[in-house]
This record gives C-alpha cells, sequence and structure tokens, in this order.
C-alpha cells in the first residue's frame, strides 16, 4: 500500500505528455520515494518517456509506507504534511480530501499515574519548544554548538521556575522527554550532534496533517520492484551502465540516484565506479542521518476512548526500575498517540540513542516493554488491555534506507554548514558537460530536508535538470536505447 501523498504527485504530473520529435535520450532513476516518483513524472509530462524505476524494495513509496492493519490503514514511514504555505504537497492535495487536521488534545502523564495539569504541561512544552534550532542561540546558549549542549545548560535552569517542590521534581523528570522529543524532530542518535542553529525553513499553517493509505499508481509499468542497484558504472562516460543484485544491466545516458542518505553513506564507496568526487563524499559524510522508530498496537477495542496524545514521563524511581530490569530502552519513547484512521491503534513514538537496539528486540520484547509502559501510565486511569497484535519499524536496519531522514550536524556546520546539501545535489557530468549521474532525495535539499515536500521538490528540480539541458540544445549525443529488460546487456 502507499500513501495518497504518491498517487497526487504521479496524478497532477502524469496527464497531458507532451512527445519530442526528436530522440528521447534514456534515464533510470533509482528508487521509487517521493524524490524518485516526482522526478519520473515530471519526465513523463514533459515526453520524456524513456525511462524506467529501479526499486529495492517490494513496494513503492521509500519512506512513506502506508499499511493496511487491522480495520484501517497505517503509516510506518513519513505521515505529515509539514505546513500549508509554500509545501508542494499540501498545493496538490489541498481539494482532494486527502489530507486530515489532527483534533487530539495532548495529556501529560507521569509513570506513577499522575495526569499534569495544565500549567506544568504548558511550561514543558514551552521549554521544549525553546531548544528547537535556531530558538536555542537567544539565550543562555550563544557559547555552545549543539543542541545537547545548550539542553544541558538550560535543564539546569528551568526546574528554578517551578512554583512547588512537585513541579521542579516533574520538571527535572520531563529532561528525558524534552531529549526525546527533541531527537523525533531531527532524528539525531545523539543530540550532541545535532548543531544548534538551523537553516530549515517551516511552512506556515497546520504542521501535523495526515494523509491515507492508497493502491494504484499510474506510472507503474515504468517501475520494477526487487531490483537492488549493486553499482554503477560508467558514469563519466556516454553511457552508464546500471547493475543490479541479481545480476542485470541496464545502459542509460542518465541515472538519478534517488535513494536515502543513509544508504550513500553506508555504500557510496561500492555503489559507484569510478568513485565519487571528494566534495561529494564530504557531504554524504558530514551531513546527519539518524532514525527513529514507532511501535503500532492494535487493540480489541478503544480502551481510551478519547481523542489524545500522551507525551510521558518516567519517574526518577521507575526509571531505577527500569535499569534493575534491563528495560532501560522504554525510557527512549516520546510519547504515545491514537492513530489518526485507526481507532483500534495506539503508536509509540521512540527516538535517541536506544533505537539500532531497539530493532534487534524480539516480538515478545517488545510487546512486553510496551504492555509494562502502557499499565505504569495508563492504568490508573483506564482500562488497560494489552494489544492483540502489534508492528515495529525497522528504518535503520533495513539496507535500504539506513533510518529515517537527515539532519543538520555540529560536523556538518564545521565542515561547510549549508553548503552541504547543495554539493550533495550537484549532478556529476560526462566529459562533454552532459548531466550523467544525478542526485535527489531529501537530504540534498537546503531548507526543506527531512520533509516529504522537500523530497518531492528535489525530484523536480532534478528532472527539470535534465529537460533544461536538451530544451537549451547542449547535448551532443543522445544515449536513446531503452533501460529495459528487453534491451538488458547480456553478460
Amino acid at each position: 500500500m502507499i500513501s495518497h501523498v504518491i498517487i497526487v504527485v504521479a496524478f497532477f504530473l502524469s496527464g497531458s505528455i507532451q512527445v519530442h520529435s526528436e530522440a528521447i535520450p534514456s534515464i533510470v532513476i533509482v528508487g521509487s520515494g517521493p524524490s524518485g516518483i516526482a522526478a519520473a513524472t515530471k519526465l513523463l509530462k514533459n515526453g520524456y518517456t524513456n525511462l524506467l524505476i529501479l526499486e529495492a524494495e517490494n513496494r513503492i513509496g521509500g519512506r512513506i509506507n502506508s499499511i493496511k492493519f487491522g480495520d484501517a490503514f497505517i503509516d510506518l514511514g513519513a505521515e505529515y504534511c509539514h505546513g500549508e504555505k509554500d509545501n508542494i504537497v499540501y498545493s496538490l492535495a489541498k481539494d482532494l480530501d486527502v489530507l486530515r487536521h489532527s483534533d487530539s488534545q495532548i495529556h501529560f502523564l507521569r509513570s506513577n499515574g499522575e495526569i499534569l495539569d495544565g500549567s506544568t504541561a504548558n511550561k514543558i512544552i514551552e521549554f521544549e519548544e525553546s531548544l528547537e534550532a535556531d530558538e536555542t542561540s537567544k539565550e543562555n546558549c550563544r557559547n555552545v554548538s549543539s543542541i545537547g549542549e545548550c539542553l544541558e545548560i538550560k535543564s539546569k535552569l528551568f526546574p528554578k521556575s517551578a512554583t512547588n517542590s512537585n513541579q521542579s521534581e516533574i520538571f527535572q523528570e520531563a529532561y528525558e522527554w524534552i531529549k526525546n522529543s527533541l531527537s523525533a524532530l531531527d532524528s539525531p542518535f545523539d543530540l550532541n550532534d545535532l548543531n544548534i542553529t538551523s537553516n530549515y525553513t517551516k511552512c506556515g499553517g497546520d504542521l501535523g496533517m495526515n494523509w491515507n493509505g492508497q493502491n494504484q499508481l499510474p506510472i507503474d509499468d515504468k517501475i520494477l520492484l526487487r531490483k537492488e542497484v549493486a553499482n554503477i558504472t560508467n558514469w563519466n562516460e556516454s553511457t552508464l551502465i546500471v547493475t543490479t543484485t541479481d545480476g542485470d544491466k541496464y545502459e542509460a545516458g542518465h541515472v538519478i540516484f534517488t535513494a536515502s542518505l543513509g544508504v550513500l553513506k553506508a555504500d557510496h564507496e561500492k555503489l559507484f565506479k569510478p568513485i565519487l568526487p571528494e566534495n561529494k563524499i564530504k557531504a554524504i559524510k558530514n551531513i546527519g542521518f539518524g532514525a527513529i522508530l514507532k511501535i503500532v498496537m492494535r487493540f480489541s477495542g478503544n480502551w481510551w476512548r478519547n481523542n489524545s496524545s500522551w507525551p510521558l514521563i518516567w519517574t526518577t524511581k521507575d526509571i531505577q526500575k527500569l535499569k534493575q530490569a534491563n528495560l532501560e530502552w522504554l525510557t527512549a519513547i516520546s510519547g504515545i498517540i491514537r492513530g489518526e484512521n485507526n481507532t483500534k491503534v495506539l503508536i509509540a513514538w521512540f527516538a535517541g540513542k536506544y533505537i539500532p537496539y531497539i530493532e534487534t528486540l524480539s516480538e515478545e520484547e517488545i510487546k512486553n516493554g510496551v504492555t509494562y509502559t502502557l499499565n505504569a501510565f495508563f492504568s490508573p486511569h483506564y482500562n488497560v488491555t494489552p494489544p492483540e497484535e502489534i508492528i515495529r519499524t525497522t528504518w535503520y536496519s533495513n539496507p535500504h534506507f539506513r533510518g529515517t531522514y537527515s539532519y543538520e550536524s555540529v560536523r556538518g556546520y564545521l565542515a561547510g554548514g549549508s553548503n552541504l546539501p547543495e554539493l550533495l545535489a550537484e549532478p556529476l557530468l560526462k566529459s562533454d558537460d552532459t548531466p550523467s549521474l544525478l542526485f535527489a532525495g531529501e537530504a540534498t535539499h537546503s531548507h526543506y530536508f527531512s520533509t516529504v515536500h522537500g523530497a518531492i521538490e528535489s525530484g523536480y528540480r532534478e528532472a527539470n535538470r535534465l529537460i533544461n539541458f536538451y530544451i537549451q540544445g547542449k547535448h551532443n549525443h543522445i544515449h536513446t536505447k531503452k533501460p529495459h529488460p528487453l534491451n538488458m546487456i547480456t553478460v
């Protein structure tokens, strides 16, 4: 299953195809996530029909993964349209009734069963928001380089703002939740690697609109599934050769590479021959890339009754119990939210250093852990029942993703800062200056990184790069052989 957002992008851009009278260049797109689909549909609309998408997974969508779970859909990956103003996803989808504004109410819970009063909860939220990048440099943190360092400084001052001893204790205990919440926003495993200033641009309007899953895509005939790319060779010559792990080979005049930055970090040395230029490798190594994790729980009934989300704060006493029981990974939970479109589902969000470890746990360990958490926080107020079924995401350990989204790291800031996404996005050229190997994906966007709309814009950007190249007539030779299984090179 895939998300409405993928359908919308393909639908709007696949109509009214213009066919060029001249020979059509052959193009291979690696990856069928938002950036790959956006690039393909933009090219198709402009008459560049000689293209093929190679997808390593058995599905399309990339880091968007909507699946049927029980009675309705859930999103295991990206699930929100982050804003309305200047957001390409919102612009395409706003009139199609596929976006849902959340009506969820926030209720902070402590592991001793206490529900925080509104004043205490609001102060915690305000403190957390003051730590988001670009806000931090305004007060107390002018001489530090990371969000983690700033959190250490400001968290020592925060309890002093309490009006009573109980609130002061809560503010101290909120440290772990604040750390997890900030980590969930940007996905670092360590907040000391998250740069204190940011070039990210927020789109105005609702930042948390949810979409729903769907089934079909109007460019299915251009996509090959289970085609993991082993390497891309000859990118500096007239014809590139893309080899998949099953031994198939495809010739192309151009390749648009849209796999995640995590894949590039892990595999760039073996993926590309010749090896990538030094500046490209510099960007790959220094842009941050981490992961968050969701545990989706389906129940026999809606025992929580209301439309709420629950940030969770472990007490100091309960954290000690978790350590003794080898359950310290549960401190990585930032909260539990109800399923937006699935009334029998709750979703636990985890972030921070324990993500790689949590992905290694057995299903039984996961189920026991979340049941323990539910009983600790919810049983004083609800008739809690254990989940009937769970799904745990594994974006970090999946070799086709190796994480969730990029962030601005401290080392990246020191290595070039805002220029790194541009370096990552810069195309590699053939000897005659023809764009040969192009790069798209959220990590290549200078100010919408980590978002679906950033990924889509990057796909448009690379498609337009090729379109404009041919419109301007700069090409001396067009590789027109179709990148299709029937035209594979035989070895």
